[in-house]
């Protein structure tokens, strides 16, 4: 367990030889909603923690964090539903991981990290980027970048209270990212994300045409991290 700015976050740990590269898995929204969509669900920590397995295959220093209110601290007394529906990309769900990040960073020895998100985390990690100032790059897989076109795509209610990161002030170039999609996504295909994309390098989106929004990172990630890692290391985003 951590402490951010307000809430406190689940974590899991795993440190190869600190200070080093620290690897940050921010996982997706879990499930928000119950009923179909009609009733706020008491608990969004969903049964499957993609980010969380990817963590626990990457051979290489590892935090995992945890989302605000997921996990058993969502009966902290912040934990109102907006914290997981309206407001999940908001500022103060996004200050208070970066708070936790940085505070763990500081204390463990580490110098250099790279954000790793999965769907929604995905988002959530291009908007703490910046204000992380250990961030060396930023890894999203199968992530709602445009999330205003993505409510408008599934019909959701509007996530008001939220950032969106096609519309914050892009991350600066020497801030690398990498771009994950699935050629079957149908959570959040690729055109959703169409004008946060374009503003990439074509080289830094990877498309995966057999993938789905779920399969199959997992099985594939140990391929993926080996070539990310390559990646990095190439561009000099890593030492």
């Amino acid at each position: 367990m951590i402490e951010g700015a307000g809430y406190r976050h689940e974590i899991f740990i795993r440190n190869a030889s600190p200070p080093g590269v620290l690897y940050v898995f921010i996982d997706g929204d879990g499930s928000p909603w119950v009923r179909g969509g009609m009733q706020v669900a008491p608990d969004a920590t969903s049964a499957s923690t993609l980010a969380l397995e990817l963590a626990t295959q990457t051979p290489r220093s590892v935090l995992y964090l945890g989302r605000p209110c997921y996990f058993h601290v969502r009966r902290d007394s912040g934990c109102t539903p907006d914290v997981w529906t309206s407001a999940r990309y908001s500022d103060r769900v996004v200050e208070s991981m970066a708070a936790a990040i940085n505070r763990y960073t500081a204390a463990s020895g580490f110098f250099e990290l790279v954000l790793i998100g999965y769907s929604g985390g995905g988002t959530l990690a291009v908007l703490i980027a910046p204000r992380v100032p250990a961030t060396r790059a930023v890894v999203t897989i199968a992530a709602n970048l445009d999330v205003a076109a993505w409510v408008r795509r599934h019909g959701y209610l509007p996530l008001d209270e939220s950032l969106d990161p096609t519309a914050q002030p892009p991350l600066p170039d020497s801030l690398p990212q990498w771009h994950l999609v699935a050629g079957h996504d149908r959570n959040v295909p690729e055109h959703i994300s169409r004008s946060y994309l374009e503003r990439m390098p074509p080289e830094r989106i990877w498309r995966y045409a057999d993938f789905d929004h779920t399969c199959c990172w997992v099985e594939q990630w140990p391929e993926i991290f080996a070539r990310l890692d390559a990646a990095l290391r190439e561009t000099g985003s890593i030492h």
